[in-house]
């Protein structure tokens, strides 16, 4: 059958006859869906703030941002003001630098002064004593003259043609030796107080012989001990050929050096001079036992 048949069956067919009613009650069974609603209803119907809230959001993190940058202004700039007054007051440090060192300078060369003023009173003390002693010769050489007659009287008297050693005689030896060891003391305190004021002109370091201080020691003589009678030291000639009673153990040495290390000493008595300016009255067992070599220096060890 096809399509044409079907189409002329369909024809012949009889008039279908709806019931009356039929139309009004399928569309009454009919139920539509309700439109949605448009965005602009359903963004009309929120509440106010919650419609606001991003916008109110936002506004609080700007805030917030602006806020957080003016306190880091605030602190940048505060930092700025101390960077400022620090630089400032840099600015000051060093002149109060360059007058501590001056201070500091002078202060060391008060203490130096003071030093030398207490070396200077020594040495006038010990000249003292030296023209004292000296002073005192002639009338102990009439002593010993009387002494020496008178014992030859007695010896004589009581038939002694040799009245051999005489007991005063270590007296007066005794005596000149001392007045020997006191003049050998005061040659090195002049001798200390020559080499303190050379090392001042030239950095702190005192000279390599003795030769080199002539402007500061008064005469050759001072190198010369009392107690040496092997030698005559009369010139400056004498003194650069070696013809010196004193022996210089730490020529070059500095100032900034132990202050017990021996300068000058004296090989008959025994002194030593320290690099501190002082002298030290010693004996050879006393020092077999407190003299020390230390760096290539004698240092004296109390």
């Amino acid at each position: 059958m096809n399509d044409e048949k079907l189409e002329e069956i369909l024809r012949k067919s009889p008039r279908v006859i709806v019931p009356p009613g039929v139309l009004d009650h399928l569309q009454s069974q009919i139920c539509l869906p309700s439109a949605a609603p448009s965005r602009a209803d359903s963004f009309d119907a929120r509440p106010w703030l919650r419609r606001w809230l991003p916008a109110l959001s936002f506004a609080a993190f700007f805030v917030t941002c602006l806020v957080a940058i003016g306190i880091q202004v605030s602190i940048l700039s505060e930092l700025k003001r101390q960077n400022e007054a620090l630089r400032i007051s840099t600015q000051g440090i060093s002149p109060l630098r360059a007058a501590n060192e001056e201070y500091k300078r002078l202060q060391a060369q008060g203490q130096e002064l003071e030093r030398l003023r207490k070396d200077y009173s020594d040495l006038k003390r010990l000249r003292a004593e030296v023209g004292q002693l000296r002073g005192q010769l002639p009338e102990v050489e009439k002593l010993r003259a009387d002494n020496q007659r008178l014992t030859t009287e007695i010896a004589a008297r009581s038939g002694k043609s040799d009245p051999g050693e005489k007991p005063n005689d270590d007296f007066f030896a005794e005596a000149q030796a001392k007045a020997e060891r006191i003049q050998c003391v005061n040659n090195l305190k002049q001798i200390g107080l020559a080499g303190r004021i050379w090392a001042g002109d030239n950095n702190d370091r005192f000279p390599l012989d003795f030769l080199s201080m002539t402007n500061e020691l008064n005469t050759p003589v001072i190198l010369k001990c009392p107690a040496d009678k092997a030698r005559s030291v009369t010139n400056w000639a004498e003194v650069a050929a070696g013809n010196v009673s004193y022996q210089m153990d730490a020529p070059g040495s500095s100032e900034a050096e132990n202050p017990d290390t021996v300068f000058v000493e004296c090989p008959i008595h025994h002194n030593l001079l320290l690099i501190d300016g002082s002298v030290q009255q010693t004996s050879l067992e006393f020092l077999s036992t407190h003299l020390k070599v230390v760096n290539g220096r004698k240092v004296l060890v109390r």
